[in-house]
């Protein structure tokens, strides 16, 4: 029974439909495929075998329940918020949704003034306003995550991929069962949970984020989700997750090296203070610190690399079929395998105290926009010395002196060579002197150590650019929106390389306040 809700869909409601009247599937076999198919996260289809039910079977309050649930899950909230209205209205009914029935409330209340973007099987919704601008760039994203990442995992989804994008930390907090405390301390800005896609806008993080990668992240977690009937533990979904996030832009699967979270690693082999895969349950966004759940991915991802390269794409997959039948997660990889499970995790350990020591690299926080400013983000420069000339080469700077401030900055940078935020200052100061040429080994020696540092990025972008090094500066540029898409400089910067997108760039670049190269 559960094997088969991986595929209802046509042939199998066509099966139901086609049934002579004295062969009618048994109630509790249809009811079984819906809530099943709702297990997988696919909405559509359980609407669907909801309609065949009624059609023979009376509807019940536990029925009324099960079609809040297959419209939530197809996205039809308002509907989903009547029938709990229903439900209420019942004297006789107890629900049995729980706190699920405040999610959906909040999740329509939130959403119903949203606009909608529909291409093909894939559907946007964001509040109106700024959001607009990412719609293209996730859609693309969608299309290209879809094609690699179902034929990595093997399985394909039937109901319409929905992305939702919220605008703030409270937005999100409001439609899931995240706190705005557990996403500030951890820094979870994405989730996907009944059957969509959720995250946070890159706006609500002062820098933003690798918002792109995120949207594949999860969309792995909608195809495992399928995939095992949501039975996989958190570790398992948490690895695959993290490993495959980038295969959407790549050719192959391999794991995104983050330095700060190799130094993690790297540490807490060496003090033998590994976390046990079983404490990231329920969720990694629960962990106490954000050093805490960078930990935990880089574990379960790397957990899931090694694997992946010894036995392969196939054997994942096996695994995970195994995991949607009901076997255990570390039981399932050992049979797969063909050896215990301890030896697959001890091969894992062994392999992490092989690896050479990472750069030094520190893990920069993520500051909600509403919360923080420059200030807060040089309240993280380590070395005092170097956040005194940054604090006043900031003062010089807001007041259009970038000469003087590119001096303050410069000493700075030659107390802290290795500081992201004061390399980046420093860049974006010479940058703006004329001397783009003296900005290229800071923001190079920032991007080896903090990939994912938006500043770095747009101003490297510029950097290539003034130098006149165009694919560089496109590589820099398409990057650095990938992170941050509302700095107005790397579309500015694209709009002038003769990219296919080049007017829609440009439109962005004076939308967003830029000044064209």
């Amino acid at each position: 029974m559960k094997r088969l809700a991986l595929f209802v869909g046509c042939a199998l409601l066509g099966s139901i439909s086609t049934s002579a009247p004295a062969e009618k599937p048994a109630s509790s076999d249809v009811l079984g495929l819906l809530e099943a198919s709702l297990a997988a996260g696919e909405g559509v289809p359980a609407q669907l075998l909801l309609q065949k039910y009624l059609d023979d079977y009376p509807r019940t309050s536990r029925v009324i329940e099960l079609e809040v649930l297959a419209e939530f899950y197809a996205g039809d909230y308002e509907a989903a918020a009547d029938g709990i209205a229903e439900l209420r209205q019942d004297a006789r009914s107890e629900t049995n949704l729980g706190q699920l029935v405040d999610v959906i409330l909040n999740t329509y209340e939130t959403t119903k003034n949203y606009e909608t973007f529909t291409h093909g099987n894939y559907e946007v919704r964001y509040a109106p306003g700024p959001d607009e601008i990412l719609v293209p760039y996730a859609i693309d994203t969608l299309k290209a995550a879809a094609e690699a990442l179902e034929a990595e995992l093997g399985v394909k989804m039937v109901s319409p991929v929905r992305l939702e994008i919220y605008p703030d930390a409270e937005s999100l907090a409001r439609v899931s069962t995240l706190s705005v405390e557990a996403i500030r301390t951890t820094g979870t800005i994405a989730l996907c949970k009944w059957g969509r896609l959720m995250i946070a806008s890159p706006a609500a993080l002062m820098h933003g984020y690798p918002w792109l990668d995120t949207i594949a992240h999860e969309y792995v977690h909608l195809l495992l989700t399928k995939a095992t009937l949501d039975q996989s533990p958190v570790w398992l979904q948490e690895g695959l997750a993290k490993f495959l996030e980038t295969r959407w832009r790549q050719s192959q699967a391999s794991l995104r090296q983050d330095p700060a979270s190799n130094q993690l690693l790297h540490d807490a082999v060496e003090a033998n203070e590994l976390l046990d895969f079983d404490q990231l349950h329920p969720s990694i966004a629960l962990l106490p610190t954000q050093e805490a759940a960078s930990l935990a991915f880089a574990q379960v991802s790397s957990f899931m690399e090694t694997y992946y390269r010894e036995y392969g794409r196939d054997a994942v997959q096996q695994a995970l079929y195994l995991v949607g039948e009901g076997e255990d997660a570390r039981r399932a990889l050992a049979t797969v395998a063909g050896v215990p499970w301890t030896k697959l995790e001890m091969r894992w350990k062994q392999a992490l105290a092989k690896r050479p020591k990472p750069p030094a690299a520190r893990l920069l926080p993520r500051y909600l926009s509403d919360e923080a400013t420059e200030q807060d983000e040089l309240a993280g420069v380590e070395l005092e010395r170097a956040r005194n000339y940054v604090r006043l080469g900031d003062l010089l700077w807001t007041r259009s002196r970038p000469a003087a401030a590119s001096m303050e900055y410069a000493k700075a940078h030659q107390a802290a060579p290795s500081d992201p935020v004061v390399a980046s200052r420093y860049a974006r100061s010479a940058i703006a002197g004329g001397r783009p040429e003296d900005a290229l080994a800071p923001l190079m020696r920032t991007l080896d150590r903090y990939p994912t540092h938006a500043p770095a990025l747009s101003s490297l972008a510029t950097a290539m650019f003034r130098i006149s090094k165009f694919d560089l500066a496109k590589g820099a540029a398409t990057q650095a929106i990938a992170h941050n898409p509302f700095d107005p400089q790397p579309h500015c910067i694209l709009s002038k390389l003769g990219v296919p997108q080049a007017q829609h760039e440009a439109n962005l670049c004076s939308r967003l306040g830029g000044i064209r190269e």
